[in-house]
């Protein structure tokens, strides 16, 4: 049990300097491309490959999926509980784009080649 609640305010820790760090954040910046929706994620594919998780704003990434779009946000990281039942308790972090505003480009995404 104290073994649980030493992770419990651990985490929590954690949780609250990662949110000290975002208020740190520098200027938004953009990054264009195809945008997706898989496996639960919003996902955005540039030309060269580079592939972003996106973060927030799914009312408004939703009417765009199969689209080019231009993301501005910011870089961040978030924490995930990858905890199996009966196991000890273990979190990941995961980068993603952190989204502010999505403008759309082309009503269709670009192919490779083009």
């Amino acid at each position: 049990m104290y073994k649980q609640l030493l992770l419990i305010v651990t985490l929590l820790i954690t949780i609250a300097l990662g949110a000290q760090d975002a208020g740190k954040a520098s200027s938004p910046s953009e990054i264009q491309g195809c945008l997706q929706y898989t496996n639960g994620h919003y996902r955005l594919t540039e030309d060269n490959g580079t592939t972003h998780q996106l973060q927030s704003q799914a009312n408004k990434l939703a009417k765009h999926v199969g689209h080019e779009v231009a993301i501005t946000g910011n870089p961040a990281v978030r924490t995930v509980g990858t905890t199996i039942q009966g196991a000890a308790s273990s979190v990941k972090e995961e980068q993603v784009f952190r989204v502010i505003n999505v403008k759309q480009i082309a009503d269709t995404c670009k192919t490779s080649g083009n």
